[in-house]
C-alpha cells in the first residue's frame, strides 16, 4: 500500500479576518474587530496602493473625523455593505469565487494620514 496523506487545511477560525462577498457584504471577524479596536461607531474605508495594486488596506478613522463608512453589529463581528469595494477586491483576487476571507494585520502601518486614521494591511499574500 502506498498512502498519500492529504494535508489538513487550516481554518482561519479565531484569527483576524475580513470577508468579501459578491453580494457586497464586507464582514470582519470578532477577533479582527477586537484586536483592531473596531466598533459599530468606527468609520472605515478600503484603499489600495497605487504603485503596488496587490497591497490593500483598511483605513480606520479616528473619532470625530467625518469620513468613511460605519459598521453594523453582527453576532460574530462587524459588517457593512460596499459593493464597489467587494467587487474591486474580488475581481482582483477571487478567481471566480463568490466570497473570499483574508487575514488582516492587527498592528497599524506607520502612515496615519496626518493623524486622522490608522491603516491596517489586508494580508493578500495569505491568499496564496
Amino acid at each position: 500500500m502506498n498512502l498519500e496523506f492529504i494535508p489538513l487545511k487550516q481554518t482561519k477560525r479565531g484569527k483576524p479576518t475580513i470577508l468579501f462577498s459578491k453580494t457586497g457584504l464586507i464582514s470582519l471577524s470578532k477577533t479582527a474587530a477586537e484586536e483592531i479596536g473596531l466598533t459599530k461607531e468606527t468609520r472605515i474605508e478600503l484603499a489600495r496602493d497605487a504603485d503596488r495594486s496587490e497591497d490593500w488596506y483598511l483605513v480606520k478613522y479616528r473619532p470625530g473625523v467625518d469620513a468613511g463608512v460605519p459598521f453594523r453589529q453582527k453576532d460574530n463581528g462587524l459588517c457593512l455593505n460596499a459593493s464597489s469595494w467587494t467587487h474591486a477586491f474580488l475581481d482582483q483576487f477571487s478567481e471566480g469565487r463568490k466570497s473570499l476571507s483574508v487575514l488582516i494585520a492587527t498592528q497599524p502601518e506607520d502612515n496615519s494620514l496626518g493623524g486622522k486614521a490608522e491603516i491596517f494591511a489586508i494580508l493578500t499574500k495569505s491568499l496564496r
